[in-house]
């Protein structure tokens, strides 16, 4: 394995210092934070309460292997903290590892050909810098087994699905073009690979397929009105307890909204990171924290000592959320959790205080975030120093051409 313990602290702020700033769009599919998730009424009052707390969200690490017994497809399932729905979050398998000073990435899947699932969850931890609380690997007949409460589904695929058998056969799974599988066609799709073909080619075959998941999870959500295998009333706590199988998880899933997010991805040609040439992909470390710290902001992990940072966007746009995380990540602070809110935006950039020491420090995050408007609040959320809710001026900061930490460097020790 390529990672060591000692690093984990400090994984999300060096991936993030390589990734791009740039505003781009992002794929869709992401519904960040629920205002339910504080039970809040907008951008101005956290709750009622005097205290609020981050949601529990609870994490599986899904493995779908093929034929040859390598892993296919990647997936985690986050589920809300009320058991009722969730996302499916698509890990390319091509991932590179986090690795050490001198050390060498490797795959995803090469980590779980190496150490089955202990090594891969070992990977994805570190990778993504958060805490999973189960992981399984299923093979195609499995994976058909715990989505089969979908039933028929409609799926567009850019490219036929090709798998290659373990005799080293190419056949074709599923065609290219509109038409309607079954979840056993959808668990095949899911678990077929072509050996010695780029990864990149069948991801957008595998979103699809997620997403005919998640389509057809809502569908038996809303004809059964059924509510998850966990009580409704239970806490964080015992719903954590509840959730110990696959099969739990899915029927979490199923019993509320599914969104699907893919991780982009972009393929590593430089001889340094990818000296022997594989198939291999960086993800980009602000888009990760984005997506973890919308939909299981509880999963996530701490990266330093520094004060903890929730970010509410009142903007339909990802691209908005991934800046901001990337920004304030650069600048040493934990982004723990983001929201989308209902709110409309003011014109400035606002944060919330309930200790002068935070607000010293938020107050050197001008210089990336442009001109914010500090305001003292009685609202107090365990583990969240500040909150941010972004503001047009955040927006025209940015389209001015904010400052950009694309030529800083860090090395690890």
């Amino acid at each position: 394995m390529s990672a060591i313990p000692a690093r984990r602290r400090r994984r999300m702020i060096a991936a993030i210092v390589t990734s791009a700033l740039s505003v781009v769009a992002l794929p869709g599919g992401l519904v960040l934070g629920a205002n339910s998730l504080l039970n809040d009424s907008g951008g101005n009052n956290v709750e009622a309460d005097a205290t609020a707390e981050i949601p529990s969200t609870f994490v599986e690490l899904l493995a779908v292997t093929n034929s040859r017994n390598e892993l296919a497809s990647l997936a985690l399932l986050s589920v809300t903290p009320e058991g009722k729905g969730g996302t499916i979050v698509s890990i390319p398998v091509g991932s590179a590892t986090d690795a050490a000073a001198g050390e060498v990435a490797m795959r995803l899947g090469d980590a779980y050909a190496q150490g089955s699932v202990d090594a891969l969850r070992f990977e994805v931890e570190s990778l993504l810098n958060i805490t999973v609380n189960i992981v399984d690997d299923v093979t195609s007949s499995e994976l058909a087994v715990l989505i089969n409460a979908i039933g028929m589904q409609p799926v567009t695929l850019p490219q036929p699905v090709i798998d290659t058998d373990a005799e080293g056969v190419a056949t074709t799974v599923l065609k290219s073009g509109a038409t309607t599988v079954s979840p056993v066609e959808i668990a095949a799709g899911l678990a077929a690979s072509q050996a010695n073909i780029a990864e990149s080619t069948r991801l957008p075959q595998v979103k699809a397929l997620w997403n005919a998941v998640a389509r057809g999870g809502v569908s038996v959500a809303a004809t059964n009105d059924t509510t998850s295998s966990v009580a409704q009333d239970a806490d964080s706590s015992s719903l954590l307890a509840q959730l110990t199988t696959s099969q739990q998880f899915f029927t979490a899933l199923f019993s509320g909204e599914v969104d699907v997010w893919q991780f982009g991805s972009t393929l590593l040609t430089d001889a340094q990171r990818n000296p022997n040439n594989l198939d291999l992909y960086a993800l980009d470390g602000g888009e990760v924290l984005m997506v973890m710290a919308s939909v299981a902001p509880g999963a996530l992990n701490l990266t330093s000592n520094n004060i903890a940072v929730m970010v509410d966007v009142p903007f339909n746009s990802t691209s908005f959320a991934r800046e901001a995380v990337t920004r304030l990540a650069f600048l040493g602070a934990n982004v723990v959790l983001v929201r989308q809110i209902a709110d409309l935006p003011t014109e400035r950039t606002t944060v919330y205080f309930n200790d002068p020491l935070a607000k010293s420090e938020g107050e050197t995050f001008v210089d990336l975030l442009g001109p914010l408007e500090f305001q003292e609040s009685a609202d107090v959320i365990s583990g969240v120093n500040l909150r941010i809710v972004l503001g047009n001026d955040f927006v025209a900061f940015l389209g001015a051409g904010a400052p950009s930490t694309l030529s800083t460097t860090t090395t690890e020790p």
